[in-house]
């Protein structure tokens, strides 16, 4: 894995010298697609990491915004749960009105009220191995508990997409209409282990989002694009759950690498 991570850094110094780059669109993940086309890589939502056994995932400077790790549909207990979910405790999109979308951020310690109607809370039941959903109506009674996630489907995801990552920074700038970026920090890091996953979940230190959404644009517009559960981390957290390996950054030294 160190040639991997050592072929990436040298990538990454490439890329760096180049200044500032064209983003590829105009979308809030350009600079991570304008960084993965850099690599020749193209877009995708595979299973397995993006290169050489190595998850990427870009930031901006100024960025609050968490990074995603991934997104899991249910497990069930029907195939299609979210689904199920949405016909029950959705709202009318707007545009679409005959199809329901539900968007809202879970947590594993409180009740979060739902479209003013429920409350949603994730249950982690260590003795079934499941992540469940629990809901409640306005009153606070269980309406169910059914829909869940495996502890082994999450493990096999994270363990899998997520061994190791490298967290790229970019600055960006407009020009005209067009955004354009620097890359000048990399930071690979490897997965410190499953428990601590749980266990940063159960502290809501990992956000999960709940997302059943429609398509706005491209060819799928106007389709049900759910994405279920969406697993995110700040960025002043992500050591909490990944240990550092290598830093370089550009803006400080161009020999500058650290190891750790």
């Amino acid at each position: 894995m160190e040639e991997n991570y050592n072929n990436l850094i040298e990538s990454f110094k490439k890329i760096s010298k180049l200044r500032w780059i064209k983003g590829i669109n105009n979308f809030t993940n350009s600079a991570g697609l304008t960084f993965e086309s850099l690599l020749n890589k193209n877009a995708d939502s595979m299973f397995f990491p993006d290169y050489q056994g190595i998850e990427i995932k870009c930031t901006q400077r100024f960025s609050r915004y968490p990074i995603t790790l991934f997104s899991k549909a249910f497990d069930g207990p029907s195939l299609y749960q979210m689904n199920e979910i949405l016909k029950k405790y959705g709202k009318n999109d707007i545009i679409y009105k005959n199809k329901k979308i539900l968007n809202s951020t879970l947590s594993c310690n409180k009740k979060i009220l739902v479209n003013s109607k429920y409350y949603f809370k994730l249950n982690i039941d260590k003795s079934e191995q499941k992540l469940y959903l629990e809901v409640c109506d306005i009153l606070d009674n269980l309406i169910e508990k059914e829909a869940f996630i495996s502890f082994e489907t999450l493990r096999i995801h994270l363990t899998l997409k997520l061994s190791n990552i490298a967290l790229v920074f970019a600055s960006k700038k407009m020009l005209g209409s067009v955004p354009h970026f620097r890359y000048y920090k990399i930071i690979i890091y490897k997965l410190i282990s499953f428990e601590k996953f749980i266990e940063l979940l159960k502290n809501d230190i990992i956000i999960v989002d709940i997302v059943g959404r429609i398509s706005r644009s491209g060819s799928e517009v106007g389709r049900q694009r759910n994405k279920n559960l969406v697993f995110k981390i700040n960025k002043e957290d992500i050591t909490k759950l990944f240990k550092t390996i290598k830093i370089y950054d550009a803006d400080l030294d161009s020999n500058n690498l650290k190891e750790l």
